[in-house]
């Protein structure tokens, strides 16, 4: 009986040390944080740019969608960039609301991209061209405005439709979307735009 007993006991240590050596398989997933350092807020001394608290805005980073597919990898903003452009008074302090210019009327606004968007994260460092139409074609990049093509340069701005109440915001709302050749993208880079849009305002 003794001799059956450590047969068994054997055979057993045998089957469990089978099992912990089966083979492990792996699997990844890659992680991209990205991030921009605030920048003071702009203080023309009669206009802001505000958020709907009035509170002066400062852009930050937008998330994009990014769609591969055989012809194309296209690539979205998740959401427009939504401010307010207001008449003030006073200084413009970050954090704290200002103080809207009750009598003050927005004549107009002009728009237009101080240079070329700046892509990253493609191949080769590639350099998408900037599109004339709202919607990109392969190998190019859209920014829009209030949903119309902004242009690089002051001799062709877009004009923005200001609010003709005194002392009332004009909504502004700024997106981008861009298509790349699958060619100039690999999985999983992390790919960035970024673009400097200048505003002309006449109060």
């Amino acid at each position: 009986m003794r001799k059956n007993i450590l047969a068994m006991s054997a055979m057993t240590l045998v089957v469990l040390s089978g099992s912990a050596a089966a083979a492990a398989t792996n699997g990844q997933l890659t992680f991209n944080w990205q991030g921009v350092v605030p920048t003071a807020p702009v203080t023309s001394g009669a206009w802001a740019f505000v958020d709907g608290l009035d509170i002066p805005f400062t852009p930050v980073t937008e998330a994009l969608n990014i769609v591969s597919n055989a012809a194309s990898v296209d690539i979205t903003a998740l959401k427009p960039t939504s401010f307010f452009i207001v008449p003030v008074t006073g200084p413009v302090t970050a954090g704290v609301p200002v103080t809207r210019n009750t009598t003050g009327t927005v004549n107009s606004i002009n728009a237009f991209l101080g240079s070329a968007p700046v892509s990253g994260g493609f191949v080769g460092n590639k350099q998408l061209n900037l599109s004339t139409a709202t919607t990109p074609a392969v190998g190019e990049v859209a920014i829009t405005l209030n949903g119309q093509s902004l242009k690089v340069g002051s001799a062709s701005p877009l004009s923005v439709t200001p609010s003709a109440a005194a002392g009332s915001e004009t909504p502004i709302e700024i997106s981008m979307s861009a298509k790349a050749a699958p060619s100039d993208v690999t999985d999983g880079a992390a790919v960035s735009f970024t673009a400097p849009v200048v505003f002309a305002v006449d109060i």
